[in-house]
């Protein structure tokens, strides 16, 4: 199910991204990223109506509201403020 269009446009752009920095990512239900091989592998992104759920290798680090339109840029760097990522990976 796709839950809005700014959400699957933004999933759309983020595998764009992550294959173009040499991360292997997969989407599930079109709702969910995961970075299979890369520098960012283990990383997950489940995307609900209202937020994003981020984790490593399974476990929840933070919730980020995407109530207003989000960029990859801006998501990249959100999760490095919060050193889930070192820094975003050129593209």
């Amino acid at each position: 199910m796709i839950l809005s269009l700014p959400i699957y446009r933004l999933i759309k752009n983020l595998c764009s991204y992550f294959n173009g920095t040499s991360n292997t990512c997969e989407v599930l239900n079109n709702e969910t990223i995961i970075i299979k091989s890369g520098s960012l592998r283990g990383l997950i992104l489940e995307f609900h109506y209202n937020f994003c759920q981020v984790k490593i290798r399974g476990r929840l680090n933070i919730c980020i509201d995407i109530t207003r339109d989000l960029s990859v840029d801006i998501l990249m760097r959100i999760l490095a403020s919060h050193n889930i990522i070192q820094s975003p990976p050129a593209p």
